[in-house]
């Protein structure tokens, strides 16, 4: 398809502030991401839909991403839009009507929040149309399309909050619901897998079923994944000592906690303090006015994301 700029599955490594000559559209499997809208930023869980229009320059803080896995495409619409726009078209091949395309684009101009909790069906559309994509066979066009459609629809459903979660939870998905709760106010303390197990009164291979649902990973990765988010905000917004971060956090030795982040955001807590109070004044106005990024660099570093 001429009008899809790039798409794939992959591990991003690094999102540097830019724009798009077109709209992206990102599924994510796995990670949690700290990414930037036009200075706004947006926690990007798995799990989730981001979204951005060619006129948003977006991006992460961090000089590298954390584990992540993502199913991503960029498409042209029928123009650049380097500006704000409340309406948009989309090209004429993907056989939308000027009504829809008025319905669709409002929507998504609209929109105060481009990252959003992916529904059964996103979750299924995002990585079946990368797949299609990749595919060879002579009727890929069609059904990319087709499958582009459907995606289109359903996000503005997410949008505008009318999309359908069909996800049923039975009696221990809502025990386990109720444990997620509770590891929100007490990661500091010494959880093990058993003991999250008794807590919901199941056993821990059904509980790893569960949490793969309703976090995208295992239980200890969700609970990690707590302590990072507030170790991360303790960094970024006082001056406590990093020591006391990682027992206040739930780590056991400060060494411990330096290692695992370092391996969960490719810095150390240092580093990654000194980072955000480098993030002047005049580096956020990166985030306002900027070029769009050209279409060869966009494929080269998509083609280097799946090549890793």
């Amino acid at each position: 398809m001429k009008e899809i700029i790039s798409y794939g599955r992959f591990r991003c490594t690094e999102l540097s502030p830019h724009k798009n000559r077109g709209m992206e559209i990102t599924y994510i499997e796995k990670g949690d991401l700290e990414w930037i809208v036009e200075g706004v930023p947006e926690k990007v869980g798995p799990g989730s839909v981001f979204f951005t229009l060619p006129w948003q320059v977006h991006g992460s803080p961090n000089p590298q991403e954390p584990d992540n896995m993502i199913c991503h495409v960029l498409f042209h619409l029928e123009e650049d839009c380097p500006q704000p726009r409340k309406q948009f078209r989309f090209p004429a091949s993907f056989g939308l009507k000027p009504a829809e395309m008025k319905t669709l684009s409002t929507a998504f101009s609209a929109s105060p929040r481009h990252c959003l909790r992916a529904t059964p069906a996103m979750r299924w559309l995002m990585p079946a149309l990368v797949g299609e994509l990749q595919s060879t066979h002579e009727l890929r066009d069609t059904h990319a399309t087709t499958l582009l459609r459907a995606v289109l629809v359903e996000l503005k459903r997410m949008v505008v909050g009318t999309a359908v979660d069909a996800d049923t939870h039975s009696g221990s998905e809502k025990k386990v619901e109720a444990l997620l709760a509770e590891l929100s106010m007490s990661y500091d303390q010494r959880w093990t897998l058993k003991q999250m197990a008794e807590q919901c009164g199941i056993q821990r291979t059904r509980l790893g079923i569960i949490f793969q649902k309703l976090t995208g990973g295992t239980p200890m990765e969700y609970l990690l994944r707590l302590r990072m988010e507030r170790a991360k905000t303790l960094l970024r917004e006082t001056d406590i000592k990093i020591i006391d971060i990682a027992f206040e956090c739930g780590f056991g030795s400060s060494q411990y906690f330096a290692n695992t982040f370092k391996h969960a955001t490719g810095a150390t807590p240092s580093e990654y303090r000194m980072h955000y109070a480098s993030l002047t004044k005049d580096e956020m106005e990166k985030w306002v006015d900027m070029d769009f990024r050209s279409e060869q660099e966009e494929i080269r570093r998509v083609r280097g994301f799946i090549g890793n």
